[in-house]
């Protein structure tokens, strides 16, 4: 049971593979005519086509055809004249260069072999019948619909399965159409990349149209039962990949699967992929191999088919759109444009390359990680905010004056830069956005513009990523480097959040009294010599994954309730354990402290400071307490009013 599980299982992704390899393919194929017509079409529209040279568009048309394997044909009909210029590729590879005149010997057409290194001959496949263009169905239907169009699939005259795809051109002040773009394709290359995916030994890929009909089926012994499965599940109806339908043919039972393939224009096609069950008991090592074998032609077809549809036009066409569209997410690749000898290209190519070199010149003063998210909203930026939940960020170097005054300005800015690298990398690691840099400072958040379900924790863990990373490269730096002692506070909070500033002019950051906070709370650290200090509101989040330590409850310069404060001291099952020790004891001395019993306090806090020698929180609350002591206050709400930042 379990190897027909097993088995079941291989066949399954075998043909998840082989619909996504497949639909690729053929997409890829039948795109390559309306690519073609649609740039023929822009190309004649800003007049780079000779369209009144009919020699000259001819050997463009067979330069073309050569290059972009799967095309037949390529040619353009004249609206007002009837002439037809093209150039056709038969079956033995001779390409022909095809121009017919209804005024010139009745229509005969003048046809011209051309070979690979630019020699015109006598072609070996002559056509003796006039070629009237305006007379075709194709033609008739093309130059009335808006490109592209489809014809229906028909027969080559040298057999196998063709079509047409139309593009009609309108000359720029032109009212009627002025002729018409078309490229023809031979089906066979699909048949052969079909006959490749084979899904165990009875099964196969096929291609039918939007009635039905089975346009394209492999060349397997298998076929004609599968093929027939397919022809009866169509009758009854389309299956999707998480429906499939059964039938029975020649006396085995089939599993199909119905895959519609979007194609550029009004050609629709269905993929159906057909399993004949009886693979799947046939064993799990016989059906693993097949798998395999499937799955390494794909990829290797898949490749060779790649280069031979690289060109010297179109490859750089290609590259260079790929790079307009990173472009447009802020993602500016290093490499150069390739370089075409068509010099329209080659210009766009330098074009590209300035932008991406100003650009990147840009970036450098911009967060270009908030950048890319914005862009990948596909909003354009506009005044505007909202509020949301969100963790807020702030750090800061202490004694960053006193370290900065000793050091020449040139190796200031080098560390400078050594140590935001650290920090924003820690950030952005667990998925924050640095909103600023304030001289040594740094402001970030989380959960903005993105969602981020955990981004309390996130938050947590990208601070203690920070100060471990500094303390590593406080250690490993040679003596007299500055070590970065780093203070950071981190606040859970609804605040505003959105493009702030002018109409001409703004920036995505954040607004509201957690900000405040939270930056207040960086400032704190230094009160309590601590290194990472969050609201209540954080820890009430995320306490139970963090080890944390409850410092006090401070009413912050500007505010005038009271809020508890803890320390982060690390994730739970990763904190020394003299540090919890110390931990449980000040936090005893705290709820006496803020039930008034400053003697009970007092002793509480030295004995946490006997556990960690350098807590300055410690010492600090044990003076405290024993000033209160000293003078008892007449009202007593546990809050400690901070007059400063």
């Amino acid at each position: 049971m379990l190897a027909l599980q097993q088995t079941r299982a291989l066949i399954d992704r075998a043909r998840t593979d082989t619909v996504s390899a497949a639909d690729a393919e053929v997409r890829r194929f039948f795109e390559t005519a309306p690519g073609v017509t649609d740039e023929l079409v822009a190309q004649a529209s800003r007049g780079a086509l000779p369209l009144d040279d009919f020699d000259r568009l001819a050997a463009l048309f067979a330069e073309r055809l050569r290059h972009v394997p799967g095309l037949a044909w390529i040619g353009y009909a004249d609206a007002a004249s009837g002439r037809y210029v093209g150039a056709t590729r038969y079956d033995d590879d001779e390409i022909v260069e095809y121009i017919a005149n209804p005024n010139v010997d009745g229509g005969m057409p003048r046809q011209t072999a051309v070979t690979a290194d630019g020699q015109r001959l006598t072609p070996s496949h002559v056509e003796n019948n006039p070629y009237l263009v305006v007379t075709k169905p194709w033609y008739q239907l093309g130059i009335k619909t808006p490109g592209p169009t489809w014809t229906n699939f028909y027969q080559f005259t040298s057999g196998g399965p063709g079509i047409t795809c139309m593009t009609r051109f309108t000359a720029p002040g032109a009212g009627a159409p002025t002729g018409l773009f078309h490229a023809d394709l031979r089906v066979e290359r699909i048949a052969t990349f079909f006959t490749t995916m084979r899904i165990g030994d009875g099964g196969g890929v096929f291609l039918t149209d939007k009635n039905g009909r089975r346009l394209v089926s492999p060349a397997t012994g298998a076929a004609p039962s599968a093929g027939t499965a397919v022809d009866l599940v169509a009758a009854r109806g389309v299956a999707t990949p998480d429906t499939p339908f059964t039938a029975s043919s020649g006396g085995n039972n089939y599993e199909i699967v119905f895959k519609p393939i979007a194609v550029k224009g009004d050609l629709r096609l269905d993929l159906a992929v057909d399993i004949d069950l009886a693979d799947v008991t046939a064993g799990i090592y016989r059906q693993a191999l097949i798998a395999s074998v499937i799955a390494a032609v794909a990829t290797l077809l898949a490749a060779y088919l790649g280069v031979l549809l690289s060109s010297r036009i179109a490859r750089p066409i290609t590259v260079i759109a790929s790079d307009m569209t990173a472009i447009g997410n802020f993602a500016l690749s290093p490499q150069p444009a390739p370089r075409s000898f068509v010099r329209e290209i080659a210009e766009l190519g330098e074009a590209v390359d300035r932008m991406k070199a100003n650009l990147r010149s840009f970036s450098h003063y911009v967060p270009t990680d908030l950048v890319r998210r914005l862009l990948a909203a596909g909003k354009e930026a506009e005044l505007g905010g909202e509020v949301r939940q969100l963790t807020i960020f702030f750090s800061d170097v202490r004694n960053f004056t006193t370290m900065s005054e000793g050091m020449p300005p040139g190796e200031l800015v080098a560390a400078m830069g050594r140590y935001f690298e650290l920090m924003t990398t820690a950030i952005t690691r667990h998925h924050g956005t640095v909103d600023k840099f304030m001289g040594d400072g740094i402001m970030a958040f989380y959960n903005a513009p993105g969602d981020l379900s955990d981004h309390a924790r996130q938050a947590c863990l990208g601070a203690l990523e920070a100060q471990a990373a500094l303390a590593a490269f406080a250690r490993d730096s040679a003596p007299g480097q500055p070590d970065f002692a780093t203070r950071i506070g981190l606040g859970l909070g609804e605040v505003l959040v959105g493009n702030i500033g002018t109409p001409t002019r703004f920036q995505y950051t954040l607004l509201g009294d957690q900000v405040n906070l939270a930056s207040r709370l960086e400032s704190l650290n230094k009160l309590y010599g601590t290194l990472i200090m969050g609201n209540e509101a954080l820890f009430a989040e995320v306490g139970t994954g963090f080890e944390w330590r409850r410092l006090d409850r401070v009413a912050v310069k500007g505010r005038y309730q009271g809020t508890l404060v803890y320390e982060l001291l690390g994730e739970r099952g990763a904190t020394a354990e003299n540090v919890l020790t110390a931990r449980d004891v000040y936090e005893r001395a705290l709820d006496a402290y803020f039930a008034g019993d400053f003697l009970q306090a007092e002793a509480g806090f030295k004995a946490a400071a006997a556990c960690r020698s350098n807590d300055l929180a410690s010492r600090m609350m044990a003076e405290r307490s024993h000033e209160l002591a000293a003078a008892p206050p007449s009202e007593w709400n546990g809050i400690h009013v901070m007059h400063e930042k």
